[in-house]
């Protein structure tokens, strides 16, 4: 536990500016869809919504309340932006936390310390969680103190729904970026890896709205398992698909654990 908590010091002594900067435009976003809603909510916006080609609709959220402060929120940000920016982290984390120190070659430096290689790949995925738990608090903060004020709806209930499947979604993605991580000794490999893998699933994603015979296949998709609107709105809980999600998050940490214990760093 003492190695653990030593990582921890070192990665946040290593971390906390970028981690800062990631906060602050997560938050600064946030106000700024806050300090346009006020403009627009009076706007014919679910008329216009309506208007779009079908296929449009299915593929980007057709359910959801273009015209409510919360379906807008999700259009806006929690759909499309937010994920980007919080898959990119995940992927970016994972990729520098392990096969970052690996291409340096400050791995073997680490590892030449009395410190346990599983240590080692528990201490960063810890951090990864705290700091993701941050970004997401820090994202969701403004929208709950600056609803009332620009005039929008938003329960507590939908919004810590929302931050409890962003949070198991977005640790998925780490998760399975830390094994990618340990798999390769290049942070390159690494990044590309996972990379793929969130377009892959993005693209069965729409696809599987569009095609009725993709949709067979749809549970493929990690994006299958992220419904913004669906938390946010009504606070309902898709127990399976949390569940889906934790178990790829064990089962990829585990993989990664298993794997760098015994893989030649020099590799």
């Amino acid at each position: 536990m003492t190695q653990i908590t030593n990582l921890l010091k070192r990665t946040f002594k290593d971390r906390r500016t970028s981690l800062v900067i990631y906060a602050a435009g997560l938050a600064a976003y946030s106000v700024f869809i806050l300090a346009i809603w006020p403009s627009i909510k009076n706007a014919q916006l679910q008329q216009l919504w309506q208007s779009y080609p079908p296929a449009l609709k299915k593929a980007f959220g057709a359910n959801i309340d273009l015209a409510a402060f919360d379906g807008f929120f999700t259009l806006e940000y929690f759909g499309q932006l937010w994920p980007l920016i919080l898959i990119a982290f995940s992927v970016g984390f994972a990729s520098a936390s392990l096969g970052g120190e690996i291409e340096k070659g400050t791995m073997e430096l680490l590892l030449s310390q009395p410190v346990r290689r599983r240590s080692v790949v528990l201490g960063k995925y810890l951090f990864f969680l705290l700091a993701l738990a941050a970004l997401i608090i820090a994202t969701l903060i403004p929208v709950v103190l600056g609803a009332p004020i620009a005039g929008g709806r938003v329960g507590i209930t939908g919004v810590a729904a929302l931050g409890l499947q962003a949070f198991l979604f977005f640790a998925a993605v780490g998760s399975y970026s830390i094994f990618s991580a340990a798999l390769f000794s290049t942070r390159s490999r690494a990044i590309f890896a996972s990379v793929a893998v969130a377009i892959i699933s993005y693209a069965l994603d729409i696809l599987a709205k569009l095609n009725n015979f993709v949709s067979n296949f749809h549970f493929l998709s990690l994006f299958y398992y992220y419904d913004p609107f669906r938390y946010l709105h009504s606070a309902s809980y898709a127990w399976g698909d949390l569940t889906v999600l934790t178990a790829i998050s064990l089962f990829s940490l585990t993989a990664a654990v298993l794997w760098f214990n015994h893989r030649d760093i020099a590799c």
